[in-house]
């Protein structure tokens, strides 16, 4: 496909990356010649150095002829101008971020009435991670797909956990009503595929494909401790607290938040009277005590310095009991940020850059007569894909078994309408199922693509 991107910032780099490394062909355009020049030095890409609300720059670029077209400067009110002349001018699709809380309830408004295709707040999608990841403590990440039906879970092994030594094969052996999956493996940094020999160990962090009750079956069955969060202490009172306390409070939880800034604290105050607001510095170790750190189920700085989040996040972890969440801005150190004792980090600026680029791939895959609706990274190597079985599909009404599938490629669960099914050799895939694929490398772009 044709892209055409607006900004390259950390959002806007990490897409053209993404996009590039999908076979797109990828214009930018930019304000910085500095950053187009860096863009330019790692990336086979066209820039362009200007305005993006300029028509006749947005026509060098290539706008006439693009798939879709993607506004992610730092201005919300460029990305929807930038947006709305290239719909004046084209049938492309358009996705515009837009972060301000002020926009947050008009998204209906900008897709129905002004024919934006997507719009996306990375702010948002950053506290429904870390409300998520509330919801399942035990977890480091969160992920609802099948409008809900069905969850990606990422959990690290522990020693005391009863599968932690087993192979997969005695674990399902001795479990059989299990309708859980573990449909990949971290280990040392390297990811796999396991299959029914794989054992195991101590800090593999696993990931877990099932339905609701199949999570909850699974933790209660490696006695995996994941009590429910009632109270949580939040530092800093910026935009992802402002959706965080919001869909906290509407779930009864008690909410504390500390800000230094006495402004913000009495704006916070006035718009969340529910929420215990605290003046203060959060990054005081002997304040957070004199708050109650030691009691809170769950605490999330979410300041606006990343090394500020990571140092107190760090120090509440070897403190408390509390379940750790905390963002952090820095892309180019996810790697290292990984390797820190806190339970998890959000990294906003890479969620909104892949969820631009699922749709970009769904995008692709519907414009070739294909109904693939999710990809998710799991890493470097390995992706979750969800497709929807299409009539005339060479998998359906067929048993799994007697189909030729590739290697280093599992089916990971069907959905039969409401039904949720973790797949055997006889299982049969319908006409209309959702189908969910773990595979190593890239290539798949139809259901099809997983036959040999």
């Amino acid at each position: 496909m044709n892209a055409v991107l607006v900004g390259c910032g950390k959002v806007g780099s990490e897409l053209a990356k993404t996009l590039v490394d999908d076979g797109h062909n990828v214009s930018v355009i930019d304000t910085k010649q500095e950053s187009l020049n860096e863009i330019e030095g790692e990336l086979d890409v066209m820039t362009f150095l200007g305005n993006g609300a300029d028509l006749a720059l947005l026509k060098e670029a290539g706008i006439e002829n693009a798939d879709i077209f993607i506004a992610v400067s730092t201005s919300d009110e460029m990305n929807i101008l930038c947006c709305l002349m290239t719909k004046a001018v084209t049938q492309c699709d358009t996705v515009a971020r837009v972060r301000n809380p002020l926009y947050s309830h008009e998204k209906n408004f900008f897709k129905n009435k002004l024919g934006l295709s997507m719009i996306i707040n990375p702010e948002h999608r950053a506290a429904d991670e870390i409300y998520n990841l509330l919801q399942y403590p035990a977890l480091t990440r969160v992920d609802f797909f099948e409008e809900r039906k069905v969850i990606v879970a990422m959990l690290r092994a522990k020693k005391e956990y009863k599968f932690t030594g087993l192979t997969l094969g005695e674990m399902m052996k001795d479990n059989p009503g299990l309708t859980a999956r573990v449909c990949a493996v971290s280990r040392n940094g390297e990811d796999v595929i396991p299959d029914g020999s794989f054992v195991i160990e101590e800090d593999d962090e696993l990931t877990i494909i099932a339905s609701r009750e199949g999570l909850a079956g699974f933790l209660k069955m490696g006695n995996v401790p994941n009590s429910t969060v009632e109270s949580v202490l939040i530092v800093g009172a910026g935009t992802i607290s402002h959706y965080l306390v919001e869909r906290l409070l509407e779930k009864g939880k008690r909410v504390r938040v500390i800000e230094k800034n006495e402004e913000i604290c009495n704006r916070f105050s006035e718009r969340f009277p529910k929420a215990e607001v605290i003046k203060g510095d959060g990054t005081d170790r002997k304040f957070l005590l004199k708050q109650g750190v030691a009691s809170a189920d769950a605490f999330v700085p979410l300041t606006g310095m990343d090394e500020e989040n990571l140092v107190i996040a760090t120090y509440v972890k070897h403190s408390t009991k509390a379940k750790v969440i905390t963002k952090a801005t820095r892309t180019d150190m996810s790697d290292l940020i990984r390797t820190l004792n806190v339970d998890s980090v959000v990294f906003p600026k890479l969620l909104c850059a892949d969820m631009i680029a699922q749709y970009a791939r769904a995008l692709q895959a519907g414009a070739r007569g294909n109904v693939a609706t999710l990809f998710r990274h799991l890493g470097e190597n390995l992706e979750i894909y969800e497709f929807r079985a299409a009539a005339g599909s060479r998998c359906i009404n067929r048993p799994l078994a007697l189909l030729q599938l590739k290697k280093n490629l599992i089916v990971a669960a069907i959905i039969h309408d409401k039904d949720y099914e973790i797949p055997s050799g006889s299982s049969v895939i319908f006409e209309g199922d959702a189908v969910i694929i773990v595979a190593a490398g890239k290539g798949i772009t139809t259901l099809n693509d997983i036959l040999l």
